[in-house]
């Protein structure tokens, strides 16, 4: 009778025995022994990465795509890991550095995720402009993939040097947010759901904000200064002599997001009551800049005009030049005005 008894027994124990030592989701590492709920946000934040900054993807739905997670999810999920490598908290005779003092469900732990990335951007903002690096949509992805890849390699390191048995293991069935969320009553249910959906929705406006392009930052700047220094060209008018040459300083800032090239026509102008009745050009200057410099040129030559009151203006072009160029069709412009006295020795 012994036989027959002991060989389900047996069966039974062997199955529960292999049934512990098969890897959950969690568990499974690759040969690099990084858990792959880290590997998946290294490379994520990666692919994020390269879609945005690199690629720099024009598409509103697939920026947002991958840079609602890389905004806010990954640093949090990286930081959360980093503060708490293990399953359970610390028992009494437990030692360690920075030990877990508290164990975090699943469904925990990836709300902190949500809560610590909000919480961190505003931090690699002030790096950002501590280090005086301009706040431009590549640079803030670079930053944040750096952070996230840094964050989850001390995380992983954290995490293997515990015991197998001690590691903390994503289990995405055993993620539970109904535990917090659908208790109580009716009401309190649904009063959690619309706070949720508030939260999410803010910060889905916060992170679109981030990865979408920022148009009304961009703009070309241009300035007539004076010939020596960078302050803006003298006192108008300017009293000059016959063929005696005005001169200034055109300076052009290109803030449009990449390189520009520039074409500015220097025009002399005869206005009368806010009308230009007639104009001639008198040189053109070609501008090479890149995105985010400024490029200064200096002109100076004669009126075409002989005597009177004329405007020299410079108007800025950042693409073909027009058949005629007018301060309506120019991109930008600024003049200055000039007085040309009479010769006293012509008949």
């Amino acid at each position: 009778m012994a036989g027959p008894l002991e060989a389900p027994i047996a069966t039974n124990m062997k199955d529960q025995l292999t049934g512990t030592l098969e890897p959950s989701l969690g568990e499974r590492r690759f040969p690099t022994g990084l858990p792959v709920d880290l590997l998946a946000v290294i490379v994520g934040s990666v692919v994020a990465f390269v879609l945005l900054a690199v690629l720099e993807v024009t598409s509103p739905a697939l920026r947002a795509a991958v840079g609602l997670p890389l905004l806010l999810f990954a640093p949090g999920y990286a930081l959360v890991s980093a503060l708490f490598p293990r399953s359970r908290a610390l028992e009494e005779g437990d030692s360690a550095v920075l030990g877990q003092t508290t164990t975090l469900r699943d469904g925990e732990r990836l709300a902190l995720a949500f809560g610590l990335s909000v919480a961190a951007l505003p931090l690699l903002g002030l790096t950002m402009a501590a280090a005086s690096i301009t706040f431009r949509g590549p640079a803030v992805t670079a930053i944040v993939t750096g952070f996230v890849i840094g964050t989850a390699a001390v995380a992983a390191g954290r995490r293997l040097r515990l015991s197998p048995r001690d590691r903390y293991r994503l289990r995405l069935g055993d993620v539970a947010f109904r535990d917090g969320l659908l208790t109580g009553s009716v009401v309190h249910t649904a009063v959690n759901v619309v706070l949720i959906a508030s939260v999410l929705i803010a910060l889905t406006s916060v992170g679109y904000a981030f990865v979408s392009p920022q148009q009304g930052e961009q703009y070309t700047d241009l300035r007539l200064l004076a010939d020596d220094d960078d302050e803006l060209a003298g006192e108008y008018p300017t009293d000059l002599e016959p063929n005696e040459s005005v001169s200034f300083a055109v300076a052009v800032e290109n803030q449009e997001g990449d390189d520009r090239e520039y074409t500015a026509v220097i025009q002399e102008q005869w206005v009368d009551d806010g009308t230009v009745i007639d104009r001639t050009d008198l040189e053109e200057l070609e501008y090479s800049v890149d995105d985010g410099e400024a490029v200064t040129e200096t002109y100076e030559g004669p009126p075409d005009a002989e005597s009177g009151t004329v405007r020299i203006a410079v108007l800025l072009y950042d693409d073909s030049v027009p058949e005629t160029p007018t301060t309506d069709n120019a991109y930008r412009y600024g003049y200055v005005w000039v007085d040309i006295e009479d010769d006293p020795f012509d008949d």
